[in-house]
């Protein structure tokens, strides 16, 4: 029902509310706060008579804070309807759940005594009852021990959450397989945030967090939880047909299993067929989570997305040890050069099946078709300054480094340049073309060296250092397979922000630029700016501002790595995102992939929300959401915490 003024009060059968009534036409002018002066009040007028809902208005506009019209505002919703389903017609569920929902009584009672009274006594619907007591305001008036502050300075030490301990978690740290187990039991983070320049000293070398301003304040809500919030997984579930609300941890107990079942998996992806690649993903997402070794047919049947083909493939895995199907498969030179050829930055799927009908079989034949030649590429993104060049030759690229030149025209509006005397980049959207095509072949030697967790933090050291420069204050986090807690990656991604929303536009390609300058960058694959969060976009591009690039640490990097006269070459991905999505940025981009998807399908199918990760929006209206912190997201959706560790849903 929306929210409505009553008109005139009638008469009230307590002195008390009389004076009230007098002046009934009249807006109510609230001169002093009493007895409920921090407490902002929602009141459902369903089930209530004109009396009681010009009592109410009046008793919340002169006593409470704020009377509000939109129940996510409000600390307090008071309504006289006491089933579940009703309720929902006016307020949805997830907000009622972060709410003290009580009966019209706690509000007059509360009035009466001066101060905000327990919940308990007042519950209005017992499905929430627990919630209510838990979100019940009743020490609005008594001394609070907490900072109301969420900002403190780099030097300042962030307060400390007493975490309940649990026993050790059953993944992977790096380089150490768990063993497999019976049960998933509770576990804690395994990636632990550093901050440059603080006190404390934090043990592991896991950073995922880091803040390098000394004179920029940095709010609480942007820095990682320390200690990390620990995961209940006995309250997740494995029987669940979302992997959002399953843990995952990166070796199974089933792995061996999961990864015969990912051969055919990736087959049917590379053969166009992904109605099947999808299903035997959703199969493998569920595997990955289950906390026992199946040992029968009977065991595989019970779960959710384990349909009869996959039954019979999993009891003739039982049986041999592996599936002939899948052996098969990876044999298959149709395989094999469909595998290699999607390796390759630029080629999906369907380029690589129009690759391989034309009788290329190797990634040397492709060298070969794309008249790959690896000296030059190594020199392309170097700029060779020549004298005598003029502004306007000087704004377009250079022949020695623009990769493709003799496969596109200089004047290609698609086209832009970083900057003078930059590397060439797509636009936004825009097809990358063969060029880096052949750029990633040229360099492919370098890029299909994994990246130990070491070097991914040097990595991440080095930028910030290079940013902090730029802009001070800012704050990142490695997120991808480093923060899912792989022992090595194959690329880097990282998500910075800064608390000052307009110093975050541009700064990407201002990054970029200085990078390159200083030859940590040799090339750009794509750059793109900031759109408007669409709550209508089906494509899974998202409309953060990032750069896709090619990058070298720096010789005096103790992890610099030299190869064949050269800086080793590694994937880096640099997304900013506005503080207000910062978070939803950091959980989009940590993956897994079918994590995601569930993520978003669970949105879509328990909240009406959309979500990825440049943000979250309700569907009927728009409306956007700016969850604070990363368990906030999960909070917004009804979900139990997991942890990045645990959304290991992928092979």
């Amino acid at each position: 029902m929306p929210f409505k003024r009553p008109g005139s009060i009638p008469h009230a059968s307590s002195s008390t509310y009389s004076s009230a009534s007098e002046n009934s036409q009249i807006p109510a002018k609230r001169t002093k706060l009493t007895a409920l002066p921090s407490i902002k009040v929602f009141i459902v007028q369903a089930k209530l008579d004109s009396q009681s809902i010009a009592e109410l208005f009046v008793l919340a506009e002169r006593n409470c804070e704020k009377l509000c019209s939109d129940p996510e505002e409000a600390d307090v919703i008071v309504t006289a309807v006491g089933m579940r389903k009703r309720l929902e017609r006016h307020v949805p569920w997830d907000i009622a759940k972060t709410k003290a929902v009580v009966d019209p009584d706690w509000l007059r009672d509360s009035v009466k005594e001066g101060k905000a009274l327990p919940c308990e006594s007042y519950i209005a619907i017992e499905d929430l009852h627990q919630e209510t007591v838990a979100n019940c305001p009743d020490c609005n008036l008594q001394p609070c021990g907490c900072d109301d502050s969420d900002e403190v300075a780099e030097n300042d030490t962030p307060p400390q959450t007493p975490a309940k301990e649990y026993p050790s978690p059953p993944h992977s740290e790096a380089g150490s397989p768990a063993e497999p187990t019976s049960a998933v039991p509770p576990l804690k983070s395994a990636v632990k945030p550093s901050f440059k320049g603080k006190s404390r000293a934090v043990s592991g070398s896991q950073p995922t967090s880091t803040a390098h301003s000394v004179k920029v304040k940095i709010p609480f809500r942007l820095l990682a939880p320390n200690p990390p919030i620990p995961t209940n997984a006995f309250k997740l579930t494995y029987k669940s047909r979302y992997a959002c609300q399953r843990a995952s941890p990166l070796t199974c107990p089933n792995q061996k299993l999961a990864v015969e079942l990912d051969i055919i998996k990736r087959s049917r992806a590379l053969e166009g067929e992904d109605r099947s690649a999808l299903s035997y993903s959703r199969a493998i997402s569920v595997i990955k989570a289950y906390p026992h070794l199946i040992t029968s047919r009977a065991q595989a049947a019970k779960l959710p997305h384990i349909g009869a083909k996959i039954i019979g493939l999993v009891e003739e895995f039982l049986d041999t040890g592996r599936i002939s199907e899948a052996r098969r498969i990876s044999t298959s030179t149709r395989f094999q050069a469909l595998s290699a050829f999607s390796s390759v930055y630029g080629i999906g799927p369907n380029t690589a099946r129009k690759l391989h009908a034309l009788g290329l079989q190797s990634l040397e034949d492709l060298e070969a078709y794309y008249g790959v030649d690896r000296e030059e590429v190594l020199q392309e993104g170097q700029p060779v300054q020549e004298e005598g060049r003029g502004p306007e030759e000087m704004s377009r690229p250079h022949e020695k480094w623009w990769p493709g030149k003799d496969k596109e025209k200089e004047e290609d509006p698609k086209k832009k340049t970083l900057g003078r005397g930059g590397p060439m980049v797509g636009d936004a959207g825009s097809e990358l073309g063969e060029s880096w095509i052949r750029v990633a072949l040229g360099l492919r030697e370098d890029l299909a060296v994994k990246i130990p967790r070491a070097e991914v933090e040097e990595m991440n050291k080095v930028v910030m250092e290079q940013l902090d420069e730029l802009e001070p204050g800012c704050v990142s986090t490695i997120v991808g397979g480093y923060r899912r807690g792989k022992s090595e990656s194959n690329d880097v991604d990282i998500v910075f922000t800064h608390p000052d929303a307009s110093k975050v536009k541009g700064l990407c390609k201002r990054l970029v630029d200085r990078l390159y300058e200083r030859g940590m960058v040799t090339h750009v694959m794509h750059l793109s700016n900031f759109h408007s969060h669409n709550p209508l976009r089906t494509t899974h591009w998202d409309s953060l501002e990032k750069s896709l690039t090619v990058f070298i640490l720096p010789p005096s990097s103790p992890y610099y790595k030299e190869n064949n006269g050269h800086g080793m070459r590694r994937r880096l991905d640099l997304i900013f995102a506005r503080p207000e999505v910062y978070w939803c940025a950091v959980v989009g981009w940590s993956g897994s992939i079918m994590f995601q998807r569930d993520l978003r399908q669970w949105a879509k199918d328990k909240c009406g929300m959309k979500f990825d990760s440049s943000g979250i929006t309700r569907r009927y209206d728009s409306k956007p959401f700016y969850p604070k912190t990363e368990k906030e997201i999960f909070d917004l959706f009804g979900l139990e915490w997991v942890d990045p560790t645990m959304r290991n849903a992928d092979v």
